[in-house]
């Protein structure tokens, strides 16, 4: 591959759970979460404003319980040898995060010297409230993986992700590992992915790919 490079979510992919929605269950009426869920579903809602009704002009003193949360959660196996490998290779692994930069950041510390970068949505402290900040939201993504992956030059792109976050970014990169509700949606899209449950799949898939191009 001339060029290539790596472009994978943090929540549900980097992590085996989504700590989007599991730092904020705690502190907000599950039933009233769980509607907006399932109107984001139907498409009755956007992803960005999902977020921004948990998160915006919350309590500020919820922060801390929140990142006491993201500690318990767990990276997906493989990860670490994943990026080790990358690293052999030369692929840039770039995270595009549509969580927040104090979570992805927290529970990726030990491996930052190996990602080349990380893009998150702010989450900033206005007096005692939090407020959600981020440059590419459109309305619809909070964070527009598509409008970051612009950011950078390359032949080949690698897509690896988990959710609806992930969508547009799945059908803009030449190959795609997905899983769980990505899958899902590209089985009824028709779009062709590799599945994988771990990056220790992720890395054998990379390995055939690689073989391909040669």
């Amino acid at each position: 591959m001339n060029k290539p490079i790596i472009f994978t979510d943090f929540d549900g992919t980097i992590t085996t759970e989504d700590s989007i929605s599991g730092a904020i269950m705690p502190y907000v009426d599950k039933k009233e979460f769980m509607e907006y869920a399932k109107k984001l579903e139907k498409g009755e809602i956007t992803l960005s404003a999902v977020v921004r009704y948990a998160y915006d002009n919350r309590p500020a003193e919820w922060l801390d319980g929140m990142l006491k949360y993201i500690d318990t959660v767990k990276i997906r196996p493989g990860f670490e040898e994943f990026l080790d490998d990358m690293e052999k290779k030369g692929i840039p692994v770039v995270v595009i995060s549509g969580g927040f930069r104090q979570f992805s950041e927290r529970k990726l510390a030990p491996y930052m010297k190996k990602i080349t970068a990380l893009h998150a949505v702010e989450m900033n402290v206005d007096g005692d409230k939090l407020k959600v900040v981020s440059g590419y939201d459109d309305g619809n993504e909070l964070l527009k993986k598509t409008d970051v992956m612009k950011l950078y030059d390359y032949d080949f792109a690698i897509g690896i992700g988990d959710s609806y976050t992930d969508k547009n970014m799945a059908q803009a990169v030449d190959r795609c590992f997905a899983r769980d509700v990505l899958a899902a949606y590209l089985d009824k899209t028709g779009t062709p992915y590799t599945p994988y449950e771990d990056f220790y799949d992720v890395l054998k898939g990379i390995d055939e790919i690689i073989e391909e191009q040669k």
